[in-house]
């Protein structure tokens, strides 16, 4: 199983008890279209990775980094689930240096969002029945996945795989090539006849 990493631009919380300082935020969102992720975009359906949750033993990181580890599900540091929204996660930050210049940038709105490292399950992928309506693009559709690692970030991006896994992945759904922006490439694309009407109107030929 190849291992992705996805990003989730949504600040994490900072929360202090009893001088115990915790972060909480979301690590993904179910059914939120991702980018082009080069000819597919994306979306977690919800409980893709609620198995997962209960039994591996999850680790949360800074800027994905095992150097700079927060927690753990083994040791009870880390805790996580999936409710409505996605998958949570909540971290009792160590009482370092790195937990707390972590807790001063959350305080300070430095840190920006949330990521996460996972594996697609055999058979945890389909295609949707439909084409994307905005882009023309072929929409993956994650049903169950093993989630390895989470933790804040910097500067969340939910980025483009690279060709050869965007590749591999559209060859394991059946998706045929298509062009990485099909509103530039397919002329009957709904996006590009509203362009060609309103040049049209406009009186552009």
């Amino acid at each position: 199983m190849t291992t992705e990493h996805r990003s989730l631009a949504l600040p994490a919380e900072i929360r202090s008890a009893d001088a115990a300082l915790t972060v909480r935020g979301y690590a993904y969102r179910f059914n939120e279209l991702s980018q082009n992720l080069g000819g597919f975009r994306e979306r977690i359906m919800p409980g893709a990775g609620a198995d997962s949750l209960k039994v591996n033993d999850v680790l949360a990181t800074f800027n994905h980094d095992v150097n700079n580890v927060l927690g753990r599900t083994s040791s009870g540091t880390l805790r996580t689930g999936e409710d409505a929204d996605g998958g949570w996660y909540e971290i009792d930050l160590p009482d370092t240096t790195l937990g707390r210049d972590l807790a001063e940038l959350l305080a300070r709105g430095d840190v920006r969002g949330s990521s996460f490292t996972f594996r697609v399950r055999d058979g945890g992928q389909r295609v949707h029945d439909e084409l994307d309506p905005e882009t023309g693009l072929p929409i993956r559709e994650i049903t169950h996945m093993d989630v390895i690692e989470l933790g804040p970030v910097l500067t969340p991006a939910y980025p483009t795989t690279d060709a050869a896994l965007s590749r591999s992945i559209a060859l394991t759904l059946g998706i045929p090539d298509v062009p990485t922006d099909s509103r530039e490439s397919v002329a009957d694309h709904p996006a590009r006849i509203l362009s060609r009407a309103l040049l049209h109107k406009g009186g552009v030929q």
